[in-house]
């Protein structure tokens, strides 16, 4: 058995984390399990406490944004990511088939199944100029998925909202947000074809489900080498609503408005601001320009199947 590190994140989840990392010390005790817990104290301490970590696991103990902190601090590295959900949308879990209850991801953490997954690389910029960018730009890995326009303010807006978790806060977001939105007009390259449309928001996915359970990239996947982009146009509120039941039951596509396809690199601007998250944690409020691009192989995680 590996020696493991695990991350833990007391206020994931609303406060999950802070229970979940009792009940999984006793846990790891009873089982023997070789290993440490250490907890996060601030922003990006979990990258920084991956960077350091000398177990050849380190394990992420909170939700979609623990986990993206913990990626970036073991890109590049031989060590194995491993995930135990203790957060509130626990999306990239799904991509790897790692189960939503904690002590069931134990057991799939502990048999220590592992593959090499993709990575995706975003660069968020102030200036839609791409000359300008390199001097004001901001870099990291993500996982599971990057949010443009609306998508982004949702999970802004997720962040005021306390008494909440899964689907249900990324709903009452949704309905909290949709008046307030005024969608820009967007140029989107994806490997070097460009169009421009006015989209209510652009979702890129290396993992197929965000926000807590809805499937804007149902056909994406973590080891295929390409990112899968959605953009949905700006359709009224009415529409909206009723697009949002076939998103979460991923039925999407195909209905008007929607638009999909899959790259390697992904480049949108705007002349108009807009917000940027990568997996669920705000990189960009008055964004103008944004790159993406895919890592192959990048990463080695513990799987489900």
């Amino acid at each position: 058995m590996s020696h493991f590190t695990f991350i833990l994140n007391p206020v994931a989840g609303r406060g999950v984390g802070r229970k979940v990392g009792a009940e999984l010390r006793a846990e790891l005790k009873r089982r023997g399990v070789p290993g440490e817990i250490v907890e996060t104290s601030h922003s990006e301490n979990a990258r920084d406490l991956a960077r350091s970590a000398q177990s050849a696991v380190v394990v992420a103990v909170g939700g979609d944004g623990t986990v993206n902190e913990v990626a970036n601090g073991l890109v590049g590295t031989n060590r194995i990511l491993g995930v135990l959900p203790a957060g509130s949308g626990n999306d990239f879990r799904k991509a790897i088939d790692v189960p939503g209850n904690w002590r069931d991801a134990l057991k799939v953490l502990l048999a220590e199944k592992t593959s090499n997954i993709d990575v995706g690389l975003v660069e968020c910029s102030a200036s839609p100029d791409a000359s300008a960018v390199a001097s004001n730009s901001h870099k990291r890995y993500f996982v599971n998925g990057v949010g443009v326009g609306f998508d982004a303010l949702v999970a802004d807006q997720t962040r005021k909202i306390k008494h909440l978790r899964g689907a249900a806060l990324y709903v009452l977001a949704v309905l909290q947000t949709i008046n307030k939105y005024k969608a820009p007009t967007f140029t989107v390259s994806i490997d070097g074809a460009s169009s421009e449309s006015r989209n209510l928001l652009i979702a890129i996915g290396n993992g197929r489900c965000a926000g807590g359970g809805f499937y804007l990239t149902p056909h994406a996947r973590v080891d295929d080498g390409l990112l899968d982009i959605c953009r949905i146009d700006n359709l009224s509120i009415l529409k909206i609503l009723n697009l949002m039941p076939k998103v979460m039951g991923a039925n999407h596509l195909g209905s008007k408005g929607v638009s999909y396809a899959n790259g390697r690199t992904i480049l949108i601007s705007s002349k108009g601001a807009f917000f940027v998250h990568a997996d669920g944690e705000i990189i960009g409020e008055n964004s103008h320009r944004v790159k993406t691009e895919i890592r192959e192989k990048a990463l080695n995680v513990i799987v489900g199947k």
